[in-house]
């Protein structure tokens, strides 16, 4: 039968229900798609906040590796410092030596001019007796 007016045909009763089956087929599989896109959204989810975890951990170790850095820097000013005042040690050192070498010469020449002389406790010179 066909209606006056209408644009559509009648269908019949199995084919009402065949389409009510394609229909059901239809939204069940586009149910499953919805339910993988979901899933895929919070797999993403997931991967945001791990990466967001991984990009704020990396910022942590840029900052540290930024504070090393400025530690090392001192710590290199620090070094220059401490070498600078070990050879201003070692430049009196070598003073010291030089000097107590000279007065360990002029001692031993002084020693040798009084072969015949001692000395008492208070280091005055005292002639030996023969």
């Amino acid at each position: 039968m066909i209606r006056t007016g209408s644009d559509r045909k009648l269908t019949e009763p199995g084919e009402a229900e065949q389409q009510a089956k394609d229909m059901k087929r239809l939204l069940a599989k586009a149910e499953q798609q919805i339910r993988k896109l979901q899933e895929k959204i919070a797999d993403q989810k997931q991967q945001i906040r791990e990466f967001q975890a991984q990009a704020k951990h990396e910022d942590g170790l840029a900052a540290e590796r930024e504070e090393l850095k400025a530690e090392i820097a001192d710590l290199k000013g620090e070094i220059r410092e401490l070498t600078r005042a070990n050879w201003e040690h070692v430049e009196k050192i070598e003073a010291f030596r030089a000097e107590n070498a000279g007065l360990k010469a002029k001692a031993k020449v002084q020693s040798s001019s009084r072969v015949g002389t001692q000395t008492d406790l208070r280091g005055s010179p005292k002639p030996l007796l023969f």
